[in-house]
């Protein structure tokens, strides 16, 4: 493996774990911030962000996830790189179980086993660039 299609996938990689961690630190940010999400406004939601922590850590692995994507795009093909994103639907659907105690029914986790077969058949069967 060429060193520059090893960084691609270092980036992939950082990509989706930064995603992956970033929605996890919303999540926690906002359930912790607590309070009647039904009358949530603009501005109300703007106060929230900026006084939690744990929120603005999100936006911030959010942002570097989405640097890495970038520096992706500029080394492989996009419709062989994208479809490895869908490891965030996976990672985040353990993360939500595992980390965060959220019920996963039996359907659930049939389709997160297509979604890693897909990715595999992704993976050996193209090129990277």
């Amino acid at each position: 493996m060429s060193e520059q299609l090893a960084q691609s996938w270092w980036l992939i990689l950082t990509s989706v774990a930064s995603g992956v961690a970033g929605q996890t630190f919303l999540k926690i940010g906002l359930t912790r911030a607590g309070g009647d999400s039904s009358s949530d406004t603009l501005l109300s939601l703007l106060g929230l962000i900026l006084r939690s922590p744990m929120v603005l850590a999100g936006l911030a692995l959010y942002g570097l996830g989405a640097v890495a994507w970038i520096a992706v795009l500029r080394r492989m093909d996009l419709g062989y790189a994208y479809p490895f994103l869908a490891l965030n639907f996976v990672l985040i659907a353990l993360v939500s179980y595992w980390a965060l105690g959220e019920p996963m029914p039996t359907i659930r986790w049939f389709g997160i086993g297509a979604i890693c077969i897909g990715i595999i058949l992704i993976a050996n069967g193209g090129t990277a660039n």
